[in-house]
């Protein structure tokens, strides 16, 4: 398998991976998701509250006014009277009147308690509405609950317009109450319905969803908001049908929830948001009771120490009784936020679909093209999501499918590098001392271009030999024989690099360089000529120096040879391995190089060079100005039975 195809699948496989997590949803990832909710809250902003929903509040101001808290039941019966004067739909206590005004003991002779008369005005006030809500507190296991009271276990069964009526099986759960605080039961009897006002935040503390059901001895109980909005609705109490797993049917439609029947809290906006009054101002009459017409009402506390305030995406001090009235107007508008388990597969599908996108557009782009492609991607997606969930309120995952757009690019990228800077390590390794810096850049840049496999092409090979090298050595010290080939070496290499030969070998005194590989040369025929005068030029100046220096000079011969080779690694695998050119082309540059001690030539070359350099663009000066000409027709060694080769030399440079 090639780098390439390992790391499409390697995109592949990270895509899978998170389209499984989509599906199975594991909850390591809910907090992260949640806080992108509260985010897309914050992009869509403030909602219109309607006006189906009112609060009356008792606040602050109302307790110091009208007497520490909780205020007589003659003073709580008032208050719903002039609420219900106004003719509401419906009037919902977010208080749970579970105690008398008087405690009783069972040394006293009215053990248990009988109604006050401040209760009895309360029980008459409610019946006399005919449509107040009383709240009702469940009590949740320690994986659930989010306080530390406990809550007596007291039969619900017989309780006014309480459990569902219906219900429907289906895939979906409840969580379990294990105890229940129902109101006074002369209060429960007389009023319309009662709910439970169990609520449970995420592991964050922010307020997201609403229990619509609640499991307690065998039967599921509804909410004080969803209750509310029932009555307001006009739904009689059998037509509010329990469907496990898909929702609440209620008359002609349903309200969705997940499978543990959660439903997401469409809030509107910060506390405050909803149509408040003081009960201060209500009780004095300075409310006029005709606002309250064909409302629902809610009735709670936000005083310091009584009001139990909620961390919402969109409020970190919002009341109990503002987050009953968000479900309320949630529900009597039918704008609801979407978040089914079906969704999951919307979710596997949109991950899909992106890793598809980026399997097939990664392997194409580099770095750079492949971040701006990731980063597209996910720019696309995040504004996506947050659409979907402003215009139609359906909560997309939005962390799955951006952790695998990152993962899938991070990954693919740093598989990438690793495989890429190996590939330049055997690169530099390879050909660092064959070929200049700027070609070896250029080969680890584009690693295909460097075929390190044996191929055939045309290219152009030169030898270059010093004459009569052995005998200069006897006649010399060693110390300056080899001082003085340094530095003629260096100084050809600086030429050969600088005119970008790939250096092949030092053969003691003799260099081979060919050009054409590894990196293609077009004009690889005039680079050797233009580099074998160089090398000449070069030379002619070292002689100059050693002169002066009272050395006895050396003088060199080069042959040059075009034609097709072979070029590649050549030895013993894991021994010894050299990037070489083969083949009859590269013998006949080492037998032209001989031929300069025969003529009286520093350069000479086949009539097939000649011949390129000739066809070259702008190479006419060249030729013209350094004098090659044909000097003759030889044979050559192993080609006796063929026509002479022709030969063209530089009588001097």
């Amino acid at each position: 398998m090639t780098a390439k195809a390992s790391r499409k699948y390697l995109v592949i496989a990270v895509t899978l991976s998170f389209v499984l997590l989509a599906l199975l949803d594991p909850n390591f990832m809910e907090a992260w998701e949640t806080k992108t909710v509260d985010w897309r809250f914050l992009v869509r902003g403030a909602q219109p509250a309607g006006d189906a929903v009112a609060i009356v509040m008792i606040d602050e101001r109302s307790i110091q006014e009208g007497g520490r808290w909780p205020w007589p039941r003659e003073t709580m019966a008032r208050l719903l009277t002039r609420i219900s004067a106004g003719a509401p739909r419906v009037i919902a206590f977010d208080i749970i009147f579970s105690e008398h005004e008087t405690v009783a003991t069972e040394a006293s002779p009215s053990y248990p308690p009988t109604l006050s008369a401040g209760e009895r005005q309360f029980q008459t006030a409610i019946k006399t509405a005919g449509n107040v809500m009383l709240g009702v507190g469940l009590d949740v296991p320690a994986d659930y609950r989010t306080d530390a009271v406990v809550l007596p276990n007291l039969p619900l069964r017989d309780l006014n317009n309480l459990s569902f009526s219906r219900i429907v099986p289906g895939a979906g759960g409840a969580v379990e109450a294990v105890g229940a605080l129902p109101p006074l039961a002369p209060f429960a009897e007389a009023a319309a319905a009662l709910g439970h006002v169990y609520v449970l935040p995420d592991r964050d503390g922010v307020l997201r969803r609403e229990f619509l059901w609640l499991s307690y001895q065998g039967d599921y109980y509804p909410p004080l908001s969803l209750q509310t909005a029932r009555l307001y609705l006009g739904v009689a109490h059998p037509l509010m049908a329990l469907r496990l797993g898909e929702g609440i049917r209620l008359g002609r439609f349903t309200v969705p929830t997940d499978e543990y029947g959660r439903m997401l809290i469409n809030y509107r906006g910060r506390e405050g948001t909803f149509l408040q009054y003081a009960a201060i101002d209500v009780l004095r009459g300075a409310v006029p009771a005709s606002v309250f017409a064909d409302k629902a009402v809610f009735i709670g506390l936000n005083a310091i120490a009584l009001g139990e305030m909620k961390v919402t995406p969109l409020s970190h001090g919002m009341t109990g009784v503002e987050k009953n009235a968000n479900v309320t107007a949630s529900i009597i508008d039918r704008t609801f936020l979407y978040r089914a388990g079906w969704m999951k597969m919307i979710d596997a599908g949109w991950i899909l679909l992106l890793g598809s996108i980026l399997w097939q557009g990664l392997p194409r782009l580099r770095a750079v093209g492949g971040g701006a492609l990731a980063a597209a991607l996910m720019t696309l997606h995040i504004v996506l999501v947050t659409m979907v969930f402003i215009r139609w309120g359906l909560w997309i995952h939005m962390v799955y499918p951006a952790g695998s757009i990152a993962v899938s690019y991070v990954s693919f990228t740093a598989f990438e590098y690793f495989v890429e800077e190996r590939k330049a390590r055997q690169v530099r390794a390879m050909f660092a001392s064959y070929v200049t810096p700027r070609v070896l850049a250029e080969m680890i840049r584009n690693p295909e271009l460097a075929q390190l496999g044996g191929t055939r092409q045309e290219m152009t090979v030169l030898f270059s030999d010093v004459r009569g090298f052995t005998s200069y050595c006897t006649q010399y010290p060693p110390q300056q024989v080899v001082g003085l080939l340094n530095e003629y070496l260096a100084a050809m290499t600086d030429v050969i690099f600088h005119w970008e030969g790939t250096l092949d070998k030092f053969v003691g005194d003799a260099i081979m360089v060919f050009w054409g590989a590894p990196l293609p040369q077009p004009d690889h025929a005039l680079r050797a000529v233009c580099c074998a005068l160089a090398m000449r030029k070069r030379l002619s100046e070292l002689q100059q120096k050693w002169r002066s220096e009272g050395k006895t000079p050396f003088d060199t011969g080069i042959g040059i040879s075009s034609g097709e080779m072979i070029v590649g690694n050549i030895g013993a695998a894991g021994k010894k391995m050299d990037y070489t050119v083969i083949g009859d082309a590269v013998n006949l540059a080492s037998r032209v190089e001989g031929l300069t001690r025969k003529y009286p030539y520093p350069i000479i070359m086949t009539a097939t060079t000649y011949q390129q350099v000739a066809q070259t663009t702008g190479a006419a000066d060249l030729l013209f100005q350094a004098g090659i000409h044909e000097i003759d027709t030889v044979k050559v060694k192993g080609r006796e039975q063929e026509a002479g080769m022709v030969i063209y030399g530089v009588e001097s440079v």
